[in-house]
């Protein structure tokens, strides 16, 4: 059953990806800390492309990579994957190991969390949406013109140009 949950997440990122490209989108994260802490509150983990949902799983998952050991388990989500919460959290919100803290939180906010189908913690002041990527736009209107050749102002005449 875990490996048919594993693959439906999959195809569902893929789904959400495909479609962003296609409708030439892009996740867009705005905001900026707070320091509410609650990114490093009741966090579901996804290492090595699997959501971590069992406590073996996790203790192996702790032998191959050093900093997962910075968390504890807290509980379980509705949909049965475990929770965490980070042991570096300060009273007051902040990380006491920030210098070392790991990439996933040096990377927070990260566009996977809505590839991912997930969402931002309450509390939190970032804010993630989906925006045209005109970069992409602009890259399929250059290629869409790159047969055509300007006419020189000098041509107009010659080339049957009848503009005022």
């Amino acid at each position: 059953m875990s490996f048919l949950t594993d693959f439906i997440d999959f195809l569902s990122a893929l789904v959400r990806r495909h479609r962003l490209k296609k409708n030439n989108r892009m996740v867009v994260i705005r905001g900026s800390c707070n320091m509410c802490g609650n990114c490093c509150r009741g966090i579901s983990l996804y290492i090595d492309g699997k959501w971590l949902k069992k406590e073996k799983q996790f203790s192996k998952m702790q032998g191959k990579y050093s900093y997962l050991r910075r968390f504890e388990i807290c509980g379980r989500t509705d949909s049965g994957l475990l929770k965490f919460r980070c042991t570096c959290l300060s009273n007051d919100g902040t990380c006491n190991d920030y210098e070392n803290r790991p990439e996933l939180c040096k990377n927070f906010p990260a566009p996977s969390i809505y590839l991912m189908d997930g969402y931002l913690p309450d509390g939190c002041s970032f804010r993630m949406s989906t925006e045209t990527d005109f970069e992409k736009i602009l890259e399929h209107a250059i290629k869409d013109t790159a047969g055509f050749k300007a006419v020189p102002c000098s041509d107009k005449k010659k080339s049957g140009f009848s503009g005022s």
